[in-house]
């Protein structure tokens, strides 16, 4: 259902549903994936606003729930590290 929100433009309701899923089962990488993934577009859209302040909050946000679905799928979500490291939010030891 998150998914179906986020695709219709509703990032709010996608969010909460996706927290919702977590709350259930926080194992979940794929959804763990969503809302970074969410957070993400929110801090392009905040940047393009020129809200570099907000944009940043938004990045940490995003980095911090890729960093727990790389945690459960070290080998998956390869552009998302990227994306860390490129940003410096990369603090967190993928390969075990």
């Amino acid at each position: 259902l998150g998914l179906i929100q986020a695709s219709n433009g509703e990032h709010e309701r996608a969010l909460e549903l996706y927290h919702q899923a977590l709350e259930i089962n926080p194992r979940m990488p794929q959804a763990l994936n969503n809302v970074a993934v969410i957070y993400h577009y929110q801090g392009e859209q905040s940047k393009e606003a020129g809200d570099s302040e907000g944009a940043e909050a938004l990045y940490d946000k995003a980095a911090d729930y890729w960093k727990r679905a790389i945690r459960l799928a070290p080998n998956n979500y390869i552009e998302a590290q990227n994306w860390m490291k490129t940003t410096g939010r990369s603090k967190i030891d993928v390969y075990f």
